[in-house]
């Protein structure tokens, strides 16, 4: 299942001649909303002029938009434009197109299964999380 949807989000992406590298950045972007360069080499785990090279590709391309912190002028801000966020967001309703059109093909049993089988996973997470939490406190 993985491995298909990884095919069908690659067919979206390909034409656009960005790297997964830049497509991970533009999806981290959009879950943190605003970054500084500093915190994209942080999760990309690369030092700070490999971050600042990725975000000026992306710059260029028209995907992220780059500015200065109006606190901290050492600071540069790095936030998806507007094509950016409409990028990820037909790849994110692509794929969930993609599973609805699979669900749709299981047996109410199937469906039944694969509930409780998220449910458990559910709350297997949530425990682990719990644990994590009480472990750092």
């Amino acid at each position: 299942m993985h491995r298909a949807m990884l095919n069908s989000t690659a067919r979206r992406w390909q034409h656009l001649d960005i790297s997964m590298q830049q497509l991970r950045a533009l999806y981290f972007l959009r879950d943190e909303e605003v970054a500084t360069v500093g915190r994209l080499a942080e999760f990309f785990d690369v030092g700070l002029p490999a971050a600042s090279l990725l975000a000026d590709r992306l710059v260029r391309a028209g995907f992220v938009e780059r500015r200065g912190d109006t606190v901290d002028r050492r600071r540069v801000l790095l936030s998806l434009s507007r094509s950016g966020l409409q990028l990820v967001t037909e790849l994110l309703e692509g794929s969930h197109l993609l599973l609805r059109r699979w669900m749709s093909q299981l047996s109410a049993e199937d469906l039944d299964a694969l509930t409780r089988g998220w449910r458990a996973l559910a709350g297997v997470a949530a425990h682990h999380g719990q644990a994590l939490e009480h472990v750092s406190g």
